[in-house]
């Protein structure tokens, strides 16, 4: 079943220099205690989609589209309607806990915030209830009283989960939480997360960088560029069989042991200007497979399975040979 479903999500930015297409027509869903990882370069539009779904964007931006969460669209809720939707039901982890916490505030203080403000509890109980949630992610009592530049990178995004979790959400969504860690404490925030949605039932989106490691706690993989999504499926699918020419570049860019002491090949060019992107596939200009109807091609994903669809015309329903350019 589906809890959460995007449907031609847009969220464009007015600026001096003209329109920014940051993401443009997300059409996307997230099955109940589902791991959904969103993967693409910086600048494709990724921590932009978790601010729309949380609501937390500046005043320069414009939404349109609909976010059916539950049955009911988001964005038809008014800003104090949505306050009791926010931080309840949506939680997010920022990218950068140590930008996300509050420098002058012991972090027991904070993880009890929420739970004050939507779960009515005293003082007294939000703070005792707070340590049980630190002592849960691995917060251990007498850290609970530190400031956050007194913790390691790794327990302050274990602060930072643990605030997001306080009120029992039923989506999560996770912006590059393993971001600066060494892969120790990677490992452990990845265990960690996957332990909370085992244990609450919670659906997660992950968004990350690092197809790699999305596909070590994920469910499902969808990839996006300049702002759209070019490929969606479960992640044998995706990783194993990648249809999309970005998506099988950015996994071949993927270091691997088999080829120590060899560059891994890398993706020509810089992603388009989301002020003036290219006509038809935005990809194109980067594509080694790159034809003339790609310059007409308006980003629709073909069904190449029930649950794998990828945004490109060599597998629009007939087979086209690939032969680079």
């Amino acid at each position: 079943m589906s809890l959460l479903d995007i449907e031609n999500l847009k969220v464009y930015f007015a600026t001096r220099a003209g329109i920014v297409r940051a993401v443009d027509g997300v059409d996307l869903n997230v099955g109940i205690g589902e791991v959904l990882g969103l993967a693409g370069e910086s600048g494709s539009g990724k921590t932009t989609l978790g601010y729309a779904l949380m609501r937390v964007l500046p005043r320069n931006a414009k939404l349109d589209g609909r976010i059916i969460f539950e049955g009911r669209d988001l964005l038809s809720f008014s800003a104090t309607e949505f306050n009791r939707v926010r931080g309840r039901e949506i939680a997010m982890v920022f990218q950068g806990s140590m930008n996300s916490l509050n420098p002058v505030v012991r972090v027991e203080d904070q993880v009890a915030e929420p739970l004050i403000l939507h779960g009515g509890l005293s003082e007294d109980e939000a703070k005792k209830r707070a340590r049980e949630l630190l002592a849960e992610v691995g917060v251990s009592e007498d850290k609970a009283k530190s400031y956050p530049h007194e913790l390691s990178g790794g327990l302050k995004q274990r602060v930072a989960i643990a605030m997001a979790i306080s009120t029992r959400p039923k989506l999560l969504i996770a912006d590059e939480p393993t971001t600066a860690l060494d892969v120790v404490t990677q490992a452990q925030i990845l265990r960690l997360i996957s332990e909370l949605r085992d244990r609450f039932g919670l659906s997660v989106i992950m968004i990350s960088h690092d197809l790699s490691l999305l596909s070590e706690v994920c469910d499902r993989l969808a990839i996006m560029y300049a702002g759209k999504i070019v490929e969606v499926g479960s992640k044998v699918e995706v990783v194993n069989t990648p249809e999309h020419p970005y998506t099988q570049a950015l996994l071949a860019s993927i270091p691997s042991v088999e080829r120590v002491g060899v560059d891994s090949p890398s993706i020509p060019g810089e992603p388009p200007d989301p002020i003036n992107p290219p006509s038809g596939c935005r990809f194109m200009p980067r594509c080694a497979y790159a034809r003339s109807e790609c310059k007409e091609f308006n980003g629709y994903l073909y069904e190449l399975s029930s649950t794998h669809r990828a945004a490109c015309v060599l597998v629009g329903g007939k087979p086209i040979e690939r032969v680079p350019r």
